[in-house]
């Protein structure tokens, strides 16, 4: 028996809604029986038996009669086919939380994955479209698979086109991986650029990745002023859009962005006329230790900075910890991602003393003594299920998280999410976090 296929024969999976079973599926479900004191019982509800790519299982069924029973046999094999066991194992989570029996000419089920009205259900638009080369609306999907997640531009603002793109998206991550999408399809990321580490001041911008690489910024006709950038980035996917938005920072050039420390220092080998003014690295690449090392042996004073990018902005403040004296997150025009250093042009060359200075006076300025008409912030009425979940929010905790520790639906999770939205005047949860603190 191949490792791949189900123990018996069964009709492939295919995506849709429900519908009526083939008569396969029929011969499939059974009621199971057990012998106690000698007499044969049998139980009320049906079941299924399925063998998978090594895996065994028997699922109690909800349906009632033989053919919602079919039926639910047949999705939760499609479940496992196309989506793998742990979604099937939520399928029949969901089933018996709800406590609604599968019909077969109605439909009323979980949908699936696979089915393009899943998808049709989550289509979002996005805020922070700024940098978004393309003209005109679409939609986004935000892809989720074995707790990792990452949203995605779907290029169109038809709702079955957009599904169907989202679909294909879903169905990539799950049969080559995380880095075959993010090859394939274009994606939204989020840059924050750490200037301070404690107090913590950062700079984000919300950015899309490339498929093909857009021209390099036309230098200014004659000025030579421009501050050559040097940036490590162990994502090759995210190359050519980080290039493309540092190398538009008033001030600087970034021609180039290095995969590891040793291709970056290689570089500066070959260009010996242009050495770096600032460094960027990830803070998440495996070799920007070393790098920062071999730098300073050369060059004591080159301000260095890290970054990070992430699924989206509500990332930064759930990956900070540890931070005493406090943080300011100011979310910037994908240009205007270097404000904290400008002006910069004029200066002959770049200190991380003189960095520092910049930065510090940069960030200060939004601390001073608010304008006198500033109306003062008016108390909000959060209830007290909407105060739990902002302060599990707080903590980093994700909706799904939330759900289990609160003993609700994730779909009640999103509901007071909403709710907490709307009154706060807010549209994610770090900054609901933070001017409810603020209050």
């Amino acid at each position: 028996m191949s490792k791949h296929r189900p123990s018996n024969p069964l009709p492939p999976a295919a995506p849709g809604p429900a519908r009526r079973p083939h008569s396969v599926w029929e011969r499939r479900v059974f009621r199971n029986c057990f012998t106690r004191r000698g007499k044969t019982c049998r139980l009320k509800n049906w079941s299924f038996k399925v063998q998978y790519q090594g895996r065994r299982r028997t699922f109690s069924l909800a349906g009632r009669t033989r053919a919602e029973a079919a039926l639910e046999a047949q999705q939760i094999y499609e479940a496992i086919v196309n989506e793998g066991w742990q979604a099937a194992l939520e399928l029949q989570r969901l089933r018996r939380r709800g406590g609604a029996a599968v019909r077969a000419d109605a439909g009323a089920v979980p949908l699936l994955k696979s089915d393009l009205a899943y998808w049709e259900h989550r289509l979002i638009q996005r805020r922070y479209r700024e940098a978004r080369l393309r003209a005109g609306a679409e939609f986004s999907a935000r892809i989720e698979h074995e707790g990792t997640h990452a949203y995605f531009p779907l290029g169109t603002d038809d709702p079955k086109g957009a599904a169907a793109t989202a679909r294909e998206i879903y169905q990539t991550v799950v049969g080559s991986g995380w880095a075959a999408a993010f090859t394939r399809f274009e994606r939204e990321l989020t840059l924050a650029i750490s200037w301070s580490d404690n107090p913590l001041a950062i700079t984000y911008a919300t950015l899309f990745t490339f498929l093909t690489t857009p021209a390099p910024a036309a230098p200014p006709a004659g000025d030579r002023r421009l501050k050559p950038l040097l940036v490590l980035e162990p994502d090759v996917t995210a190359h050519s859009c980080l290039r493309y938005w540092l190398d538009r920072q008033p001030g600087f050039t970034c021609r180039a962005v290095h995969r590891t420390a040793a291709e970056a220092l290689e570089a500066i080998k070959l260009a010996p006329d242009a050495p770096p003014v600032l460094v960027l690295l990830n803070r998440l690449a495996p070799d920007a230790a070393p790098l920062v090392e071999a730098l300073r042996l050369r060059w004591p004073e080159l301000p260095v900075f890290p970054y990070r990018l992430h699924e989206d902005s509500d990332q930064i403040f759930i990956s900070t910890s540890g931070v005493s004296g406090g943080y300011i997150f100011r979310r910037r025009l994908p240009t205007a991602l270097f404000d904290p250093l400008q002006p910069i042009a004029a200066v002959p060359s770049l200190t991380a003393a003189d960095a520092a200075r910049r930065i510090r006076n940069y960030f200060q300025s939004f601390f001073g003594d608010p304008p006198a008409a500033t109306p003062p912030l008016a108390p909000v009425a959060l209830t007290n299920r909407e105060q739990e979940v902002l302060n599990l929010i707080s903590r980093g905790c994700l909706d799904k998280e939330i759900a289990h520790l609160l003993d609700i639906s994730i779909w009640t999770v999103h509901n007071h999410l909403k709710n907490i939205y709307d009154k706060l005047g807010v549209h994610n949860r770090t900054e609901a976090v933070l001017k409810y603190l603020q209050r």
